[in-house]
């Protein structure tokens, strides 16, 4: 499994422009299980640059393109504000890694 952890840093000054966004993108893009689970649906702190929002989506098996194309259409919308950066990291389970070196995840 594919696991995706978006994150998004804004200017402080923007975070009401940016909510209104995240609404609109709701109800624009409403959320597709059978894409992807979301395991943190959005976290929101803020730091010394600014504001800091992230999500953890889990990519159901065979569904990262449409996932990826999902993604980049909201990416563009937020795009319009100024100041707006994101950062997609793409991961795999230590199930899937291990075996890449020779081991086996244990039960946890």
């Amino acid at each position: 499994m594919v696991m995706v952890v978006s994150s998004s840093w804004f200017p402080t000054s923007k975070s009401a422009e940016v909510g209104k966004k995240y609404l609109e993108i709701l109800k624009k893009f409403p959320h597709d299980k059978t894409i992807s689970k979301l395991i943190v649906p959005v976290g929101v702190r803020t730091t010394s640059e600014g504001m800091k929002a992230f999500t953890i989506s889990e990519i159901k098996e065979g569904k990262l393109k449409e996932f990826m194309d999902l993604a980049y259409k909201q990416i563009l919308i937020y795009s319009e504000i100024e100041g707006y950066k994101t950062e997609m990291e793409f991961y795999m389970s230590g199930a899937e890694a291990l075996p890449l070196v020779g081991l086996k995840m244990p039960e946890l």
